[in-house]
């Protein structure tokens, strides 16, 4: 376990860096409480270089300018957005029907047809459709009605369809033609082809500008204005809303809620998690955990308590696994056993001499572990998480990189990370991210595991329709994962903003969506 004296100075050391690490860098804008109760300004640590929908359409859902066929839900259980009702009409047929009123801001209507060819344009250019339905088709089955047909029994379907990455709506035929003009992506500004409440007035790379849509099929918007600063820097983002200069600021760091207490010009207002939330991700393809054994006693030796109650000031959930314990299907799949840890290693050959560093040949047991500031809490983990191991004889260096995934690409030589990856989509499916983080093809498999019996139990689930079945192969792959040590979560934040005050009973909902047509001002 971390002492709490440890975890204290960590964490003070953390708010003094984070405070201090710079001025407020925000452009536009101007005093959040002089622009008007309906406006709305929000600081944020991610960019959005443009609005080209396969490549950046999943940023549009998260502040009100594009939407999903279904609706991603707290409850794991989407239901309807853009559409009036979806149907599984068999094994492998889902029928989707649509409203009679739903139109892109360009005026074209959304009909079955419209549909048809968004759904069959996304499965054949976006990869991640592609993986989730392979082989499946969409035809147009009415004047407001589409068929889709996959190539085997999908039960995950209603939560693909409420993923941001999968099927954002927008006009295919307007995206196509300008695609095939060659004019840059710039010009899709302007070009109305999104069906959202919001339409983006201007975009560069320090903001967003964006008006409400009159003729919404829900009405106006209850926002008459609404900005999204750019802003990387978490202290920046932080200093914009006590100045005045933003309304919410996203991804605070957890370190500084104790600083903002007793203040009556910034709140630290928290949710209710949905899932784990930090994974702490080793590099199979690399020593020293190619060695299974070695990767199993980091994560027994990891203290998930400490980290949750001490380091992040209650502010945080003891991860116990994969999956947040309110699902039917999660198995508590990791203990902290610092005893059991020192074996592991012992019997890897990494031995140590009294309270020295473990050695093997000569060697010290030494990793590095990547951060990244767009998640200011990925720091005060690795150093918890250095504390802990240094117990145990462990030597963990710290590198905090601009861009994660560049940093974890094969060959680049790391050892470990700490990502903010969720182990449900977005939409709250489960198979997706299987597919995507510990199959042994996974496009972000960055940790290198390579397990065919693994991979046998996710082809398994994906296509199981019995919930019974299924929540057992989920148990199996839980365990899976937790015995070959492959994975694990060091993180289960309850999700949080710094508002204004006029925004301090602002609601946080489970899938990032920051802004959406009733969002308001409720002080």
């Amino acid at each position: 376990m971390i002492p709490c004296r440890t975890a204290a100075r960590l964490l003070a050391a953390v708010i003094a860096v984070l405070l201090t690490a710079g001025c407020v860098q925000t452009t536009g804008g101007g005093d959040a409480a002089g622009a008007g109760p309906l406006s709305l300004t929000v600081a944020t640590g991610f960019s959005i270089d443009d609005l080209d929908p396969l490549e950046n359409g999943f940023w549009g859902v998260e502040f009100g300018y594009v939407e999903l066929l279904m609706r991603p839900e707290r409850g794991g259980e989407p239901t309807p957005w853009v559409l009036e009702d979806l149907t599984s009409t068999g094994p492998t047929t889902w029928r989707l029907t649509l409203p009679e009123d739903v139109s892109f801001v360009n005026g074209r209507a959304l009909d079955g047809a419209a549909l048809a060819e968004l759904i069959t344009f996304q499965l054949a250019e976006n990869a991640s459709l592609g993986a989730a339905l392979p082989g499946a088709t969409a035809a147009a089955s009415g004047p407001l009605e589409v068929t889709l047909t996959t190539s085997r029994p999908t039960p995950s379907v209603p939560a693909i369809l409420a993923d941001e990455a999968m099927v954002p709506m927008y006009d295919v035929a307007a995206y196509r033609a300008h695609r095939e003009s060659g004019a840059p992506a710039s010009e899709l500004i302007g070009a109305g082809i999104y069906t959202g409440p919001f339409v983006v007035d201007s975009l560069d790379g320090a903001s967003a500008e964006l008006s409400p849509r009159g003729d919404h099929r829900d009405g106006p918007p209850a926002l008459a204005d609404l900005s999204i600063k750019f802003v990387p820097e978490a202290s920046a983002r932080i200093q914009a809303v006590q100045a005045g200069e933003a309304d919410i600021a996203l991804y605070p760091p957890t370190a500084t809620a104790p600083t903002l207490q007793g203040r009556d010009d910034a709140f630290f207002v928290t949710g209710e998690p949905t899932g784990p939330t930090f994974q702490f991700v080793l590099n199979q393809h690399e020593a020293p955990f190619d060695d299974e054994r070695v990767r199993r006693a980091v994560y027994a030796a990891a203290d998930y308590r400490a980290i949750a109650e001490d380091v992040m000031n209650g502010l945080y959930l003891p991860a116990t696994g994969l999956y947040i314990e309110s699902q039917p299907w999660a198995e508590k799949t990791q203990v902290t056993d610092v005893a059991a840890a020192g074996r592991l290693l012992d019997e890897a050959g990494w031995t140590r001499a009294g309270d020295g560093p473990r050695t093997r040949d000569g060697a010290h047991l030494r990793f590095s572990v990547l951060t990244y500031p767009q998640q200011p809490d990925s720091d005060v983990i690795a150093l918890a998480l250095q504390a802990q191991l240094a117990e145990l004889g462990v030597g963990v260096d710290i590198r905090q990189v601009p861009d994660l995934d560049d940093a974890m690409e094969p060959d680049t030589g790391w050892n470990a990370a700490v990502a903010g990856n969720g182990f449900l989509s977005y939409g709250g499916d489960y198979v997706s991210p299987l597919n995507r983080y510990v199959r042994s093809d996974g496009e972000r498999n960055h940790s290198g595991i390579a397990d065919p019996e693994l991979d046998a139990l996710i082809d398994q689930v994906a296509v199981e329709l019995d919930t019974t079945a299924r929540d057992d192969l989920l148990r199996r792959i839980q365990h899976r994962i937790a015995d070959r040590g492959h994975l694990a979560y060091v993180g289960l934040r309850k999700p949080g903003v710094i508002t204004a005050p006029p925004w301090r009973g602002y609601e946080i909902v489970g899938s990032n969506l920051w802004v959406a047509h009733d969002t308001a001002p409720t002080g």
